[in-house]
């Protein structure tokens, strides 16, 4: 017998019927007020469309494996990764209804018909940080990319849309109240373009998604972050920097919070305290340029100008192609009275980004 659908047992939940059998709707109840419960969208459910259609797909198979592969030339055959839709985060069933989403939203119905038809699915978490620019700073906020894992006996395959497997190891099971948390994550993420005339990333919309996906999923480090984010938007730094410093305690290896809060911090003319969080940003993940940008720009603020441009120096080999590194390291050469260096730099960044007006100025002074 194939397991009940989840939307169909959101009602049970809500009027206090849930019991042990349902572990996820027990979670969320404990979690949720009867009002969240009540507006709750379970990204997931199959509703019969979605059971009919997966039946239809899998009839002819004769083990859960050939049911993965029906499922999977199903998706490819549909074109959904040729309909990608980067910025729309979708329900299953929203899925079935327009073919469009983004990996999300497609792994969301990619599970609804798996379990639909027997097979242990379940998503799988390969996020990664992305630069998210605005009047507050250059804040780091956290999307995910998300795939699907079906069980196989002992063996696990991870399945992309584009048909491929990958090792699985390599990426972190989320559970299904993560995986609803993640849906509202990524809906308060799409809101910073989607609705800026509400106020964007930090309207009390996006904040309300990131409120709740902090909900649905107390130790979702990434959404917390993002709430982070959202409050700085507004204004609101003391909650912004608690939102931080939680991301910061549920995944301590996680880097994108420290980084914020080092800006946060910045904001509050706080540059000891913002220079150790930059700092600590680095020593998580030393391979990304924005956190060394950003410590070298603190350190710069502070008059550690030799400390500023090694981090700038290393900001730019990271990332060749990017000028801002390179244009730092510039002014701080000036700022040292190397004018040479400075307007070799400078010429550098212009290759990257002609007609900047700081590496310009730069490039017009006389030499000494």
């Amino acid at each position: 017998m194939f397991p009940t659908p989840l939307f169909a047992l959101a009602g049970l939940l809500a009027a206090g019927a849930a019991g042990p059998a349902d572990p996820l709707l027990a979670e969320l109840r404990a979690r949720l007020t009867p009002a969240e419960l009540e507006g709750l969208q379970l990204p997931f459910a199959a509703d019969e469309d979605i059971r009919r259609a997966a039946l239809d797909i899998t009839r002819s198979a004769a083990d859960p494996g050939q049911r993965l592969e029906r499922l999977r030339a199903h998706f490819r055959a549909k074109g959904y990764l040729e309909r990608y839709d980067r910025d729309g985060t979708r329900t299953a069933r929203e899925v079935m209804a327009t073919g469009q989403g983004n990996c999300l939203s497609y792994a969301n119905l990619f599970v609804a018909m798996a379990r639909a038809v027997g097979l242990e699915a379940f998503f799988l978490d390969a996020s990664q940080a992305r630069p998210e620019r605005g009047k507050s700073g250059s804040l780091l906020v956290e999307y995910g990319h998300v795939l699907v894992g079906v069980r196989l006996g002992p063996e696990v395959q991870a399945v992309e849309f584009d048909g491929r497997t990958r090792d699985h190891r390599r990426l972190r099971p989320l559970t299904d109240a993560q995986a609803i948390a993640d849906f509202y994550n990524n809906r308060g993420y799409e809101r910073s373009w989607s609705q800026p005339e509400l106020g964007g990333l930090g309207s009390e919309a996006a904040i309300a998604d990131f409120r709740l996906a902090t909900r649905i999923a107390p130790d979702f480090a990434r959404a917390w972050n993002n709430l982070g984010v959202a409050l700085s938007r507004s204004n609101r730094l003391a909650e912004a920097d608690e939102a931080y410093r939680r991301a910061a305690r549920r995944e301590p290896t996680f880097a994108p919070p420290h980084a914020n809060l080092g800006h946060s911090l910045t904001r509050q003319a706080r540059l000891p305290e913002a220079i150790r969080a930059f700092a600590r940003a680095v020593e998580l993940d030393p391979g990304h340029p924005h956190y060394r940008l950003f410590l070298s720009r603190a350190l710069s603020r502070s008059g550690r100008l030799e400390e500023a441009l090694a981090q700038a120096e290393q900001a730019a080999a990271l990332d060749p192609a990017w000028f801002l590194p390179r244009l730092e390291a510039a002014l701080l050469l000036e700022r040292l009275g190397h004018l040479e260096a400075a307007q070799s730099a400078a010429g550098k960044v212009l290759e990257l980004a002609p007609g900047q007006r700081d590496a310009r100025r730069l490039l017009e002074q006389p030499a000494s």
